[in-house]
């Protein structure tokens, strides 16, 4: 048993203590913070490009879709045309001057009630 003991001491001796190495997941996550930094900005710098561009586009769309945009059904041809961005034009400009002429386009472009065929009228009924 002694010599069991003295066999197992002297084994131990071999041994020299020294300090543990750091982990790999520390290291790893230390080399990977740089990446993960670029690939964040890269993508904020997309959604900022795709959000500005598709701003731009919708305007452009919009402006094209109201540039010759008529207030009046195709079918109700009256004297005077009333376009969309004239009549803002007008809005901002001259308020007085847009109310009478809504007024008196609103006589040929908004349907008539008083007939005896108008769904307004049957609507204003019930």
């Amino acid at each position: 048993m002694q010599d069991q003991d003295s066999k197992f001491e002297s084994y131990l001796r071999e041994f020299t203590p020294h300090r543990p190495q750091p982990l790999e997941q520390a290291a790893l996550a230390q080399r990977l913070w740089p990446r993960r930094l670029a690939a964040a900005a890269a993508m904020a710098i997309g959604l900022g490009t795709l959000l500005w561009s598709g701003r731009q586009n919708r305007d452009q769309n919009v402006a094209q879709s109201f540039q010759g945009t008529r207030l009046e059904p195709a079918g109700n041809a009256s004297g005077s045309e009333l376009l969309l961005l004239p009549m803002t034009r007008l809005a901002l400009d001259d308020p007085q001057q847009l109310d009478a002429k809504l007024t008196k386009a609103a006589r040929t472009i908004l349907p008539n009630f008083r007939k005896s065929d108008s769904a307004l009228r049957v609507l204003a009924k019930e």
